[in-house]
């Protein structure tokens, strides 16, 4: 299990694993904002733009010419992004050294920082190139949170909703705070915050390659991963998982508690609006997907709190439904 630390005095303890480390990979938008940790950090494009191939490779390649060796270790400073390819240089260089994880925004905080999935877009999809490799640790601020784009901050708040669907306590939690959350209010957020890390670390360390529990985490992911590429990565990946978790909703919800239903929907219309893009290259694009077996497409769906449903569905149902609950999300009914 990944060791948590929470920086709760500045950034004293994230500046203390930063000089630790043997090399730090950040991107520009970072080193923008805290120049003084970043000095002599090996920058990357941001955004999805990062998680290339070429980006992974340049990683590798400042690696070895910096001489690390198999008990060194990288610190990841940034967003998801940065953290998927460098967890992932970090799993091939040597065929395995230790990173940890500066997490700088709340996507990072709450989902991606943590679990060790690693991973690179290729050939038009994303994540279809990784490794298991998890962080030795993450250590969290909240002080980034203050700093963060607005859209990037939307993105975060998808993943805090999809996290608290997993427990009855986090959901309570989440109704609790839901306004705080959307406000960017971050005094009154470390209570919802601790509970999805500690429900991310959990069940990602009792599942480590995804073989059972740790599928709860795909809740919203089926159509929002479908969406996310379809779209060119146009939106954060926090806001596609809102589009996809109220699609999937909608698409069955006959399976779902009438009125959680109907909070989900409207925490998800708060903060993004229902998806338009057409069946077809979602269609696609989901039946490719990493969680699919024997033909079908695989859906993780929210029947109630802490009660997650596992569907599996052919081509044909998946396509009748998105086409019909899209339409119904965007009429209102």
């Amino acid at each position: 299990m990944t060791s948590i630390i929470f920086d709760k005095h500045g950034f004293d303890r994230i500046k203390a694993e930063i000089s630790r480390a043997a090399l730090v990979v950040t991107d520009s938008n970072i080193a923008g904002l805290y120049g003084d940790m970043c000095d002599g950090a090996f920058l990357i494009p941001c955004g999805e733009q990062g998680k290339s191939p070429e980006t992974l490779l340049a990683i590798l390649k400042e690696m070895h010419a910096r001489g690390l060796r198999r008990n060194d270790c990288v610190v990841a400073l940034g967003g998801g992004a940065v953290g998927d390819v460098t967890g992932l240089a970090a799993a091939l260089y040597m065929r395995g050294i230790n990173f940890s994880v500066v997490p700088t925004t709340l996507t990072a905080i709450v989902d991606s920082g943590l679990g060790g999935k690693t991973a690179v877009d290729f050939c038009g999809v994303k994540n279809l190139v990784g490794a298991f490799h998890e962080p030795v640790r993450m250590v969290v601020s909240l002080e980034f949170l203050k700093t963060m784009p607005d859209r990037d901050y939307i993105g975060g708040c998808g993943e805090c909703i999809k996290t608290c669907l997993l427990t009855q306590n986090a959901y309570r939690l989440l109704r609790d705070r839901f306004d705080a959350l959307i406000a960017r209010e971050t005094d009154g957020l470390s209570e919802l915050i601790d509970a999805c890390i500690a429900i991310k670390n959990t069940v990602a360390t009792d599942d480590l390659k995804d073989r059972g529990v740790r599928r709860i985490l795909n809740v919203g992911h089926t159509v929002g991963h479908a969406l996310e590429s379809v779209n060119g990565f146009k939106a954060s990946h926090g806001e596609y998982v809102l589009m996809g978790l109220m699609t999937e909703c909608a698409m069955f919800k006959e399976y779902i508690d009438r009125d959680f239903y109907a909070e989900i929907v409207e925490m998800c219309k708060r903060l993004v609006s229902p998806p338009r893009t057409s069946v077809k290259p979602v269609l696609s694009l989901a039946s490719a997907d990493k969680k699919n077996a024997n033909g079908s497409i695989t859906v993780m769906l929210p029947v109630s709190a802490g009660n997650i449903l596992e569907l599996r569905v052919d081509r044909d149902l998946f396509s009748a439904r998105y086409e019909r609950a899209t339409a119904e999300l965007r009429s209102g009914r």
